[in-house]
């Protein structure tokens, strides 16, 4: 059975030990944008955990990539944080407001209540807002000079995955994987913050490395979702066995996948420190919150080509916003892969409200996909509902006749 089945037995004792000291360990993309969400604490037992690894450290060039694309938009979110946060308690103070006027209103309750409730909490408020003007002051100010990717970049010095050689077919396999829900990552396929195949390019060229290298692996992970991990009655029991099946027919070596706080706690036991209970509990709330973000902002209704050729792609996309946020991005690909990076243009046919001013704007810098951005000229909240964008994906120096207003 264990010959047929190795894959469904996780290795333990000395077996475990090997892997440890001998084997391969990567991890994904959020794995380190999160550096940037964490407290000082839980960061330094992250990277510090994955310094005492005692064998190869190593980074598909998938995630490299992926970090490097969407590093300096954590640093800015993360950043932004301490403005929403002064406006969370400007709204209290007018919260209030409505308050102290209906207790004023009432005849059987003194006035001088109400005006000591409005008294206390005003200083409450004062203070909480000076201690996060504080905090905003002491942050690092990391697109200047930032110290966490100085230690990835010890961490994976020359050992970064090469660039694949034929990413269009490794494009063409991932939409039929998603297309028939093969793990992982066939949840991001309306994914609004970043490409709907990465997690399938970083599997596949981790699994690659593992074959080439005839080494064990160790994948951390922060997904949480149902195309990485079985969970049976809302409970995580391990990862797909569809994954584990995979990875020994494709490597025919033994590959480990922990989440985050699982290699804090494996890692921790084994190098003979207390695993920190708050740094597990920051790693697991940080986690959440991202999934909890990407999957339940926009789901894709539909995509239609009106023209694709290898110079142009024209086409209509429609989706749902399920929430409201003050941007959001619609990534899809290019079909099939144009001859060179094109040019985009973008036009917002429709949406929730027409008397709401969008901006809207597209991106590219690959043959393969693009972006759609929008958000509220005014800064203000999308309202919920459907939005159908019209594009035009154009190489330069091919004449068409298409042409659309970029303003909505």
């Amino acid at each position: 059975m264990k010959e047929k089945f190795s894959y469904c037995f996780e290795p333990r004792g000395n077996d475990l030990d090997s892997i440890w000291k001998e084997g391969i360990l990567t991890v994904d993309t959020n794995v380190l944008l999160d550096l940037y969400r964490y407290h000082e604490n839980t960061r330094d037992s992250i990277v510090s955990n994955l310094e005492k690894f005692e064998g190869e450290l190593w980074l598909s060039h998938q995630a490299a990539s992926e970090f490097f694309r969407n590093r300096k938009k954590v640093i800015t979110s993360s950043e932004k944080t301490f403005k929403d946060a002064i406006a969370e308690t400007d709204n209290l103070s007018k919260s209030l407001d409505g308050i102290v006027s209906k207790l004023k209103g009432n005849r059987i309750i003194p006035n001088t209540i109400a005006e000591e409730l409005r008294e206390a909490v005003d200083k409450a408020i004062e203070s909480t807002k000076g201690k996060i003007k504080e905090s905003k002051e002491s942050y690092p100010k990391y697109l200047e000079d930032d110290p966490i990717l100085e230690r990835i970049s010890k961490l994976f010095n020359d050992k970064i995955g090469e660039e694949p050689q034929d990413l269009a077919e490794d494009i063409k396999q991932a939409e039929k994987r998603v297309e028939d829900k093969i793990p992982p990552g066939y949840k991001d396929i309306d994914k609004d913050d970043d490409r709907p195949y990465g997690d399938y390019l970083l599997w596949k060229q981790s699994l690659d490395y593992s074959k080439k290298t005839k080494k064990p692996l160790i994948l951390i992970t922060s997904e949480r979702k149902e195309d990485w991990w079985e969970i049976i009655q809302g409970k995580t029991v391990g990862p797909r066995p569809e994954l584990l099946k995979e990875a020994n027919e494709v490597t025919g070596n033994h590959v480990l996948i922990y989440q985050t706080e699982n290699f804090i706690k494996i890692a921790s036991k084994k190098y003979g420190e207390p695993a920190n209970t708050a740094v597990i509990d920051e790693i697991i709330a940080v986690g959440k919150q991202r999934t909890n973000d990407s999957e339940s902002a926009v789901s894709l209704i539909s995509h239609s080509l009106n023209e694709n050729t290898t110079h142009s792609n024209v086409g209509l996309i429609k989706v749902e916003l399920k929430r409201e946020v003050k941007n959001f991005t619609v990534s899809r690909g290019l079909t099939p892969n144009l001859d060179s990076a094109p040019h985009m243009i973008v036009n917002l046919l429709s949406s929730p409200h027409d008397n709401i001013e969008y901006k809207v704007s597209g991106s590219t810098g690959t043959v393969y996909d693009f972006n759609i951005h929008i958000h509220s000229k005014n800064n203000h909240y999308l309202p919920i509902g459907i939005y159908e964008f019209e594009y035009i994906a154009k190489v330069e120096n091919q004449d068409t006749e298409a042409g659309l207003d970029v303003s909505p």
